[in-house]
């Protein structure tokens, strides 16, 4: 306190929408969730994509409401992923709502291996038509024909 180590203290209350230090509390939880996620790159764990030939690989992206992990659609990645969601659990006291969180698959998976990989994942698959934010979820490759509605609503 005032410059000086005091010990710990209770709180009675917790973290309220709206506290100024939420934002803060927010970066360092996504930190410390950002460093498990390397140590499991690191590790071998977990792959990440790419999203071209010479392009690096990407693991995640986190936004101030999301995040978006990027595996390979292998069981043993997503029971790594798990594994890694388990332990930032453990660490933070946060847990991942898995009614509010999907997945999306590539093409190159089959529709078994998707269904499998979400139920163990524990979420539901993104469907061709969902939508997030009012934009769809996967573009396809005409992408004027995919976003002609909303030229449509702005006329």
């Amino acid at each position: 306190m005032n410059g000086t180590p005091s010990g710990f203290f209770t709180t009675s209350r917790g973290l309220r929408q709206g506290d100024p230090l939420s934002p803060l509390l927010f970066v360092l939880c996504t930190e410390g969730f950002a460093a498990l996620l390397r140590q499991a790159i690191t590790e071998k764990k977990l792959e990440g994509v790419k999203v071209a030939p010479r392009a690096p690989r990407i693991s995640h992206l986190f936004f101030p409401d999301d995040s978006y992990l990027f595996l390979r659609g292998s069981l043993q990645e997503c029971e790594n992923l798990i594994e890694v969601l388990n332990e930032y659990e453990e660490l933070s006291g946060q847990r991942v709502n898995l009614d509010k969180s999907a997945v999306c698959f590539s093409k190159n998976i089959s529709t078994p291996d998707q269904e499998f990989l979400a139920t163990i994942l524990g979420v539901g698959a993104v469907g061709v038509h969902d939508k997030y934010l009012g934009l769809p979820t996967l573009v396809a490759r005409f992408k004027t024909a995919t976003f002609r509605y909303l030229e449509e609503k702005l006329l």
